[in-house]
């Protein structure tokens, strides 16, 4: 019978440029060492997730010489299809969601939808709706590409003094914003008519007295001037990106750090891999259960993977349910028991304003221009960014996405032993309601400042995050490379490692720089 491994991977290299370095790591299709690579399962390093954390590891962990394996749950999507690649507030698609029957999204009315391995997951926790990719690049796929650090205070306030701030400004964020190639929002575009809002949104800002400025993002500005053209079909303009954008428009991982881990030769990359346990055997190696998948959500089989070297960095929500589960389960049981955690939400918020009489024109463009920091105006710090809330980018609104810095407000993952599930389980919406507070004060601010304005009420029921972090807190339940105490051989090198909070700033820089800090670390050391 022919190998189900070696079938689903002749699928991948049928498809786009990873898929492409993947097989030729792997050899020619159909030859014996194309055969007997796919058919592989043990590695020297096995890496769980491709989003900033799990891309950065494959990258340096293959420029190191070592034989690593990523796993992937999600897809690897098309760059450049040749029809819509991802579904859209105003274009639901099966795809959208991660295994969902209906949809469930800020400003988005519930439409059912068939079970399906899409590009978002959203995780109804107690009190707190939790959204993460689900794709090959992660994150990386599906978040607005604001590449932004912490004001310094506010990072040394959060994370531990030998993580010192200097460090991470001089070597590691400028070696993330270089591989991502990030920049601000050119002037041509800013200017152009699908960006009023964002025009809009800096006027109204600056009529009460509110400074901001450009914000660096990993948009690829060439192809939104495509799109301006109208030489490319419009994705990033008419307000696509918490789905993904299907034209190319976000320069995501998938384009970045995954290409350049994948051309060292020494790493594989396999999507579609469902990560259902994780253990250790009695010889010292780590064991990774994986459901194979196909395209459409079918099972095709499970199999057992087994390396010296475990990264984790499947994302906050899923590492914490990996490890909370296996240190229950018996199966890592020298966990620390810090493990699960420390869990925050950034303080995430959104809101919306109309100014009716100032029109902003059919559609907005998605791409953030803007940002301004309020340390200690609206009762918390507050991160305030020009945003494109998907449903409502054809009205006449502006939107604004925001973080607080707060220092307070965690929770904690659970093993539940009559469900055998990993819950968030002691979050309330009071812990949400500080952060509420603070956005609110500063809409009612800028709502003031501006004759004509009015508040946009959005029914959503629920608080929501984009950008869970915390569980496996770095310096608590792991040392300042991410090596999981106790745990030889496991380290964790995504969101998880953030101390509940990213200190005023989208946490994917730092995720990618705690990453880039720790691989460092364990490369000189071997482990």
């Amino acid at each position: 019978m022919p190998d189900p491994h070696r079938r689903e991977l002749l699928g991948l290299a049928a498809r786009g440029v990873l898929a492409g370095l993947t097989g030729a790591v792997l050899g020619r299709p159909g030859s014996r060492a194309f055969a007997a690579a796919a058919s592989r399962t043990h590695f020297r390093a096995l890496v769980i997730g491709s989003g900033f954390g799990g891309s950065v590891a494959a990258l340096r962990l293959g420029r190191a010489g070592v034989d690593t394996l990523v796993v992937e749950r999600g897809r690897e999507w098309p760059t450049l299809p040749a029809r819509p690649a991802f579904g859209s507030s105003t274009r639901i698609t099966d795809t959208m969601f991660w295994f969902r029957r209906a949809t469930r999204w800020p400003g988005m009315l519930p439409v059912p939808v068939a079970p399906a391995p899409g590009v978002m997951e959203l995780s109804e926790e107690r009190d707190l709706d939790i959204a993460c990719g689900a794709a090959v690049g992660g994150g990386s796929v599906v978040y607005t590409g604001v590449t932004l650090a912490p004001p310094r205070r506010f990072f040394e306030r959060l994370y531990p003094p030998g993580l010192p701030y200097d460090e991470f400004a001089g070597r590691w964020y400028p070696t993330v914003r270089a591989m991502l190639r990030a920049g601000p929002m050119p002037r041509d575009v800013y200017d152009s008519a699908p960006f009023t809002h964002s025009r809009l949104w800096d006027r109204q800002l600056a009529n009460a007295r509110m400074t901001t400025r450009p914000v660096d993002s990993t948009f690829d500005w060439q192809v939104v001037r495509r799109e301006l053209a109208h030489a490319v079909p419009p994705s990033a303009t008419i307000g696509e990106s918490d789905f993904g954008c299907g034209n190319g428009a976000k320069r995501d991982l998938t384009r970045t750090y995954l290409p350049a881990a994948l051309a060292t030769g020494h790493v594989q990359l396999r999507a579609l891999h469902e990560v259902r346990s994780v253990g250790r055997r009695r010889d010292g190696t780590y064991s990774v259960v994986v459901r194979r998948l196909a395209e459409d959500g079918a099972v095709l089989g499970t199999t057992e993977y087994t390396c010296e070297m475990l990264f984790l960095a499947a994302g906050t929500l899923n590492t914490n349910r990996l490890l909370v589960a296996a240190r229950e389960e018996g199966r890592l049981p020298d966990l620390p028991e810090t493990v699960g955690t420390g869990f925050g939400d950034n303080g995430d918020q959104g809101n919306l304003r109309s100014q009716p009489l100032v029109p902003i024109g059919p559609v907005q463009g998605s791409p953030c221009a803007s940002t301004a920091f309020f340390p200690t105006e609206f009762g918390l710090p507050l991160r305030v960014e020009n945003w494109v809330l998907s449903g409502f980018a054809s009205l006449p609104v502006t939107a604004t996405f925001a973080m607080t810095v707060d220092t307070d407000h965690r929770g904690t993952f659970r093993y539940d032993p009559s469900s055998r599930r990993v819950v968030l389980a002691d979050w309330t919406r009071e812990k949400s309601a500080a952060a509420a507070r603070a956005a609110l004060a500063f809409s009612s601010r800028v709502l003031e400042a501006n004759p004509g304005s009015l508040p946009v009420t959005v029914n959503n029921l629920h608080p929501f995050t984009g950008h869970p972090v915390g569980g496996c807190v770095i310096g608590r339940s792991t040392d300042l490379a991410g090596r999981v105490k106790g745990c030889p051989g496991l380290y964790v090198v995504d969101g998880s490692l953030l101390p509940g909070n990213a200190g005023g700033a989208n946490p994917s820089l730092t995720i990618a720089a705690l990453a880039e800090r720790a691989l460092s670390d364990i490369v000189a050391a071997g482990g």
